[in-house]
């Protein structure tokens, strides 16, 4: 029963009959410091996004998540002047250091539990070829934990006559409505890119691996009076690719995570196929390429989730919708929720720039 306000007031997944404990997102790509800290700065020179959930409305009261995260790498460009009075020469340069700062808001069911989390996040970055190199994550937070415990109903508060008493002891022994506590994180990733042979030719391939560490420190809950449960590293796995179809306007986008915490376990997997409008100026990258993208992913046992994703130039817009297809659907009507994205990202400077 001590356990019963948890699972009414969190967040959770309905796969294997498992509740989730942390807030995520389907569009899981374009939150990187939920999923590996090793992925600050390792996409975009700059990059900032805001995002937001709605879910559940069909069934409950809706859990509604907010996120907003940027990160940057150091040294913006790619290629540092060779001599100071020499104004045209430039050798490559490699781009060692990022770091990164995200906020995230939740509010879950019935007892209006609320996440709300601050994080930073410092990548650094080694060399490993000419089209390869790794990165070591670190991540830092601090997490507010509230719950309204007027909100709860439990099982032992029905009369057995005219129903729901709320003047009945429940008996539970209620601790403070919100705690604060610090939570760490760490990843690994491998990254590779191979730019196009040339403008038009469409045969660039990008991809990334990696995996993720969070609540290494193993945090106390502390919604209950007399208990000492900690909250369950997360640990997450996870890749993606970018491959053009040469001599086409055409992209193939596949992506997976695995997600293990406690008893809960979380796999999304799928494929985005891009559309490209438009290709990046040839010698100075402030003309990105403009693309839309149409994908289908599955979350194991959960929902079937079609996402939309319109990258114009420097601009996204991200839009996703849950299909459940749990056991839920009996009263959800197949209807999880919707999810928006919005994105901007910085030019690469001299992107295309030649030793002179």
């Amino acid at each position: 029963m001590k356990k019963v306000i948890l699972i009414i007031g969190g967040v959770f997944v309905v796969g294997g009959s498992a509740f989730s404990q942390d807030l995520h997102f389907s569009q899981y790509n374009e939150n990187p410091s939920l999923l590996n800290p090793a992925l600050t700065g390792s996409s975009y020179v700059m990059r900032a996004s805001v995002i937001y959930k709605d879910q559940w409305r069909s069934v409950t009261v809706p859990y509604k998540t907010f996120g907003a995260s940027f990160d940057m790498k150091f040294k913006a460009s790619s290629w540092d002047k060779v001599d100071p009075f020499k104004t045209r020469t430039f050798k490559k340069s490699f781009n060692r250091v990022s770091g990164g700062l995200a906020f995230y808001s939740d509010k879950a069911g019935d007892g209006n539990m609320g996440t709300n989390l601050v994080n930073l996040s410092l990548a650094t970055f080694i060399k490993a070829g000419d089209h390869s190199s790794f990165s070591l994550g670190l991540q830092g937070g601090v997490v507010q934990k509230t719950i309204d415990y007027s909100k709860l109903i439990f099982s032992n508060q029905y009369n057995g006559s005219t129903g729901y008493d709320q003047t009945i002891p429940n008996g539970e022994q209620y601790g403070s409505k919100s705690f604060v506590y610090a939570d760490f994180a760490g990843g690994l990733l491998w990254n590779y890119s191979r730019e196009e042979s040339s403008i038009g030719e469409n045969n660039q391939i990008k991809a990334d691996a990696g995996v993720g560490v969070f609540h290494i420190n193993r945090p106390k809950q502390k919604f209950l009076v007399g208990t000492n449960e900690k909250l369950f590293s997360k640990y997450v796995v996870h890749g993606k690719l970018l491959m053009g179809i040469p001599h086409s306007n055409v992209g193939l986008a596949p992506s997976i995570i695995y997600q293990v915490q406690g008893p809960t376990k979380e796999i999304i997997g799928g494929l985005m196929i891009k559309y490209y409008l438009k290709d990046d100026s040839k010698y100075t990258g402030y003309i990105k390429r403009s693309s839309i993208g149409l994908g289908v992913y599955y979350r194991a046992k959960d929902a079937v989730i079609a996402n939309i994703l319109i990258e114009m130039g420097q601009y996204a817009i991200g839009f996703s919708y849950d299909i459940n297809t749990s056991n839920l659907s009996k009263v959800s009507t197949l209807r999880g929720g919707p999810e928006i994205m919005l994105r901007f990202n910085s030019a690469n400077p001299y992107l295309f720039q030649k030793r002179y």
